[in-house]
């Protein structure tokens, strides 16, 4: 059997790392790059050059965006830009039109105005109504109509104190009550429906009532019959059964 060695701690230390462990190596060159910001070119042109931070290529900018020129200059020769004038294009300004013949020395006449308010102009599209509203008024009903309670009868309308009021003519009473009414015919319907219906229900319980005291006995004489031919025994009524049957026949 191998002999089990002896257990212990070894001796605790602290690895020394190396410094060109410790800082990686930078994979970026330390070179500078070969787009720099020299910022705006100057053209060594003697004088003074107009430019523009924005679109110096476009012709059309200048005219369209004149705040956003500036104007280079060397300092070394003088400039100016001359002015530019075409009478063709641009007329000359504070130039009046002649005036027509036949007024001279007349003064123009100024309309007088017939209020102080200044006239508010109307909106289009909406029509010029008359103040006084019509008598009697589209919605109102027809004449020779009846009203809305059914009493009269409307013969014309009249205007009392501003006011379109229909002029009435009183029913007399049994046609108002005619009108409440229904007709004839409904009433007739009406009653016929109702003395059927309780005729019926008066004759249908006696005549329901003779109908089973009829069919009920030859309902159990028949099933006796079968209950016969099919071999089972049938049970014997008493004779107070026989009686008890025989009375519910009566009734």
């Amino acid at each position: 059997m191998p002999e089990i060695p002896e257990i212990g701690i070894g001796a605790v230390n602290v690895p020394v790392i190396p410094a060109w462990r410790s800082m990686p190596p930078q994979s970026i060159p330390t070179e500078p790059p070969v787009t720099l910001q020299i910022g705006f070119p100057v053209i060594q042109v003697p004088g003074c050059v107009e430019s523009r931070n924005t679109q110096p290529g476009n012709p059309k900018a200048y005219d369209n965006d004149p705040k956003g020129n500036f104007v280079v200059c060397d300092g070394t020769m003088p400039s100016y830009r001359p002015l530019d004038f075409s009478p063709a294009l641009l007329p000359p300004e504070g130039v009046k039109p002649p005036k027509l013949d036949g007024g001279e020395g007349k003064p123009k006449e100024e309309p007088k105005s017939q209020s102080t308010m200044p006239s508010t102009p109307r909106p289009t599209g909406i029509p010029i109504l008359p103040e006084d509203l019509p008598c009697p008024p589209p919605d109102a009903i027809p004449i020779g109509a009846k009203n809305k309670l059914q009493t009269a009868v409307i013969t014309g309308y009249e205007l009392v104190d501003g006011k379109c009021e229909p002029q009435l003519e009183l029913l007399p009473v049994p046609t108002i009550i005619g009108n409440y009414l229904p007709g004839a015919p409904v009433v007739m319907t009406t009653a016929t429906i109702a003395a059927v219906a309780t005729t019926s229900a008066i004759v249908a319980k006696p005549f329901g009532d003779f109908l089973l005291n009829a069919v009920k006995p030859i309902v159990k004489k028949t099933i006796k019959k079968i209950k016969e031919k099919l071999g089972k025994q049938v049970t014997i009524e008493s004779a107070f059964d026989r009686r008890k049957g025989q009375r519910a026949l009566r009734k």
